[in-house]
């Protein structure tokens, strides 16, 4: 990669992201389509974002992606949001235009896509439990309702956040049916079970199993052959909430699918071109089976 004096500056702003995938993935679109662009992770602690944000927006950078632990507190920086970014209280793209900084949410629509494109679901009319509450679980709701799916329900372990969320969720799509389950709750196990079983998709939207070992299914038994189990954690490949899906022959797709699914909408926002996905996927892999495994954030 080469740069001149009119190179535009991409980056990830997280922290850590010293093992992040997102650089080989945006630079490799750059050169493909011959754009003067790089894109630099940078690792910012938490208490410095303000002072990072503002260092890059002085420095004439053109667009950032937000990981972990940023993705809700960026909010506070922009100046326009983009409604799925707004409702699901969470940003993962930024653009820099002229005296504004603009904030959108790719995992929205990076979700469905995945799941489209690299498990062939089909999402109108379908059923959707997700692991999480945080800001990638509420933008794959937003993606996938958007989407036409018919119900959409939350597990998450507080009640009082569950429910904020599906009071936003229920005033923003009331034609559709949003719910929570509470995870942990003993009494609410049934309800838990019949939730998953009966969901079309399930996801797991939170880290668990991507650092330690783990699995928030509490009985494999709940799993059917015709669902589709999406993990958004891409590294291991293969985590404990896929391998028990895949032993009772459930279609399953792991994280790469949405890392690479997320990253071309962000391109697309900041450069109005596209890239093949599934080529990216496979070039992706190749690349992360050679290197050091990544271990925080979704890019």
């Amino acid at each position: 990669m080469t740069t001149s004096a009119n190179t535009l500056l991409y980056g990830l702003v997280g922290y850590p992201v010293a093992h992040s995938l997102s650089p080989f993935i945006m630079n490799r679109a750059f050169q493909q389509i011959g754009l003067d662009a790089a894109y630099v992770a940078f690792g910012v602690r938490p208490p410095m974002l303000d002072s990072a944000i503002n260092g890059l927006f002085a420095m004439g950078a053109a667009g950032i992606n937000v990981t972990y632990p940023f993705k809700e507190e960026i909010l506070y920086h922009l100046d326009v949001v983009s409604s799925d970014a707004d409702l699901a209280h969470a940003v993962n793209t930024v653009v820099f235009l002229d005296n504004e900084v603009h904030g959108f949410n790719t995992d929205a629509p990076g979700t469905a896509m995945a799941l489209e494109l690299f498990a062939e679901v089909a999402l109108e009319g379908n059923t959707v439990f997700i692991y999480g509450g945080g800001g990638s679980a509420r933008a794959a709701a937003y993606g996938l309702l958007e989407r036409g799916v018919a119900r959409v329900v939350f597990g998450m372990r507080s009640r009082d956040s569950a429910e904020m969320v599906v009071e936003r969720y229920r005033y923003a799509f009331p034609e559709q049916e949003i719910d929570f389950a509470i995870l942990g709750e003993t009494s609410a196990r049934n309800w838990r079970r019949d939730a998953v079983r009966s969901a079309g998709i399930v996801i797991n939207a939170t880290p668990v199993g991507m650092i330690e070992p783990g699995n928030l299914l509490e009985d494999s038994d709940w799993i059917q052959p015709h669902q589709c189990f999406f993990d958004f954690v891409y590294q291991p490949s293969r985590t404990e909430f896929l391998q028990a899906a895949r032993t009772k022959g459930a279609k399953t797709l792991g994280g790469l699918a949405l890392l690479v699914s997320q990253a071309v909408e962000s391109f697309r926002l900041w450069t109005d071109h596209t890239f093949d996905v599934k080529e990216m996927a496979h070039a992706v892999n190749l690349f992360s089976q050679a290197g050091p495994a990544p271990t925080k954030g979704v890019n």
